[in-house]
């Protein structure tokens, strides 16, 4: 092995150390973001929610996820991933912590605001130095881990998150023990991350200004940003927040069923993430896959909502399946970013994620202010509004609606083909 072997050896190392650091951070925020999923009696009784303060509860974490994902994508370009991370983490700890603490509602509005201010890096990061310092074929693999290792947590979150809260006994103990493992992730992220060079020659509003709108003008992006929603707000919607509810009405199951047949959406798109843009970047069926993932994904939620009832084993197969074709949201970054260039890759994913997490939020809340439009007055032993099967279907209609626009839309994507643009971002 010559001398030139063993450097790009070591820098592809140092690329995958690197990479691995910020998608365990993205790991890390995603066991607190669907932690209110798993605990929405015990939130909703202590702070006294309607169905629409819990919606907006857990979509504050999104809308703030959400807003700054492009001046984040900025910050990242020219600033460099170690800088930015290492103060989100800080952020996203800090507010953890702050969450498990307090006993008022809006304190607790505030927490969840700075958790997806904090995590707003998270995923970006990752796929930024996939896009950043892996060539292309490569890329769509990296990519799709990083999301894959954040799934891992969600996925992972439903029974351990149960037991834990069963064995300490408090919601609030278990989520300070676990806000505080932000530090290790920190240190990881210190010593793998590569410090990065400001670039001061570029950074100037008028320059900023340019990339944004040239990124925002190509036809290319913004069409797979919108396509990004209709593939990612199934697990928004079910999987993060009303899943656990949904099955536990719809199909008569425990929570201790419930949730983790709500997670295993996170499963099937662990694995889909992974598979489909790996196996459709190389075959150059980025658009053709997409448009197979989506038309999947109309047909198994709407089998879910108004099908005939499931046993358990078929519901898990069902959710699975549904959360692979979920893996449609990593083509959509993939095939976003061949159109971008290393220098402005960061604003490319902000935008696209921007879209993304800013539908599943608004979502969301839609679901959330539908369902106590229909509330007809009845209350558990705790006070808590109780809403029926049938109230859920109506409300979950509205996404069953988005993900066929999207459908629709993705009919518009035109053939598959080599794009010069991946020789502009190695």
């Amino acid at each position: 092995m010559n001398i030139s072997m063993i450097k790009q050896h070591s820098s592809q190392t140092h690329s995958i150390l690197a990479w691995l650091s910020v998608s365990l951070f993205f790991f890390f925020q995603y066991i607190l973001r669907v932690a209110p999923g798993v605990m929405v009696t015990e939130l909703r009784t202590d702070f006294h929610m309607t169905a629409e303060q819990f919606s907006l509860f857990g979509a504050l974490f999104l809308y703030a996820y959400s807003l700054v994902q492009i001046p984040m994508g900025i910050a990242l370009d020219q600033f460099g991933v170690k800088r930015v991370v290492s103060a989100c983490i800080l952020l996203f700890t800090g507010a953890g912590v702050m969450f498990s603490m307090t006993d008022q509602l809006w304190v607790a509005n505030l927490a969840r605001l700075f958790m997806g201010l904090g995590a707003s890096t998270a995923f970006m990061s990752g796929v930024k130095i996939a896009a950043d310092e892996f060539p292309a074929g490569k890329r769509g693999f990296y990519m799709g881990a990083t999301l894959t290792i954040g799934l891992i947590g969600a996925f992972g979150t439903g029974k351990p998150l149960v037991w834990a809260m069963d064995t300490v006994g408090n919601w609030r103990e278990t989520l300070l023990g676990i806000s505080l493992f932000g530090i290790a992730i920190l240190g990881f992220v210190h010593f793998s991350v590569p410090r990065q060079k400001i670039k001061k020659d570029n950074f100037s509003l008028p320059v900023l200004k340019t990339s944004l709108f040239e990124t925002l003008k190509n036809r290319n992006i913004m069409m797979y940003a919108a396509l990004a929603v209709g593939v990612y707000t199934p697990i928004s919607v079910l999987a993060d927040l009303w899943g656990t509810a949904f099955l536990m009405e719809k199909f008569n199951l425990s929570r201790n069923v419930a949730a983790p047949a709500s997670a295993t959406m996170y499963a099937g798109m662990a694995l889909g993430c992974i598979v489909l843009p790996w196996i459709c970047e190389k075959y150059e069926l980025l658009n053709r896959g997409i448009q197979a993932c989506t038309l999947g994904m109309f047909l198994c939620f709407g089998f879910l909502l108004y099908g005939p009832a499931l046993g358990e084993s078929q519901l898990f197969v069902m959710l699975l399946t549904l959360g692979f074709f979920c893996g449609a949201e990593m083509m959509c970054f993939t095939a976003a970013v061949r159109f971008t260039t290393r220098e402005n890759s960061g604003i490319t994913i902000g935008i696209v994620n921007t879209f993304n997490v800013l539908g599943g939020a608004i979502l969301q809340q839609v679901i959330g202010f539908i369902l106590d439009q229909l509330w007809q007055g009845a209350v558990d032993d705790a006070g808590n509004r109780l809403y029926n099967a049938h109230d859920y279907v109506v409300a979950m209609t509205s996404l069953l609606f988005v993900v066929g626009v999207c459908l629709a839309l993705s009919t518009r994507l035109g053939a598959d083909q080599r794009s010069d643009s991946n020789a502009a971002i190695a």
